[in-house]
């Protein structure tokens, strides 16, 4: 576990309220449409993309919020797209974790992550992110996505 400041960074991004049973509807779909009105409208795609969730706990039925977002370069301009919107995420203090292999496993590296932060005194912010620094599709163990666990300054 690594604990590390992320400073702010500014995105082209979806936000929606989902929960666990319904986020499937969401992958592949969204970042490849965000791919897309990012070089529409002449974006610069300065990262990979990122998932954010706020208020998820694990339980299937609990409805939080969810941003999917890329992180660009932009100046003050307008969007020609009403599904996706410009914004600033703001300093995120977290612990982190690389997670190597099947998206279906990520619950492993999340149960071992919070205990250590619960262990070394951190409190969590209610707020986790996912980066997808790989997408292998063909070859789920090829994915490597950090977790973040946002936890609050002490």
């Amino acid at each position: 576990m690594k604990i590390k400041k992320v400073h702010p960074m500014q995105v082209l991004c979806f936000e929606t309220q989902t929960t666990l049973k319904e986020i499937f509807q969401y992958i592949r779909v969204v970042a490849h449409k965000m791919y897309q009105v990012a070089v529409q409208n002449e974006l610069e795609i300065t990262g990979p993309v990122y998932w954010i969730y706020e208020g998820m706990d694990g339980n299937p039925e609990t409805v939080f919020s969810l941003t999917i977002a890329l992180p660009i370069s932009f100046k003050d301009q307008a969007l020609n797209t009403a599904d996706f919107k410009l914004k600033q995420l703001e300093t995120f203090n977290c612990a982190t974790e690389q997670h190597l292999g099947d998206w279906n496993k990520l619950g492993e590296t999340y149960g071992s992550l919070i205990p250590t932060i619960l262990s070394e005194g951190h409190k969590m912010s209610g707020q986790n992110r996912e980066i997808y620094l790989n997408m292998d599709f063909e070859n789920p163990e090829a994915n490597i996505t950090e977790v973040q666990i946002g936890i609050t300054e002490q």
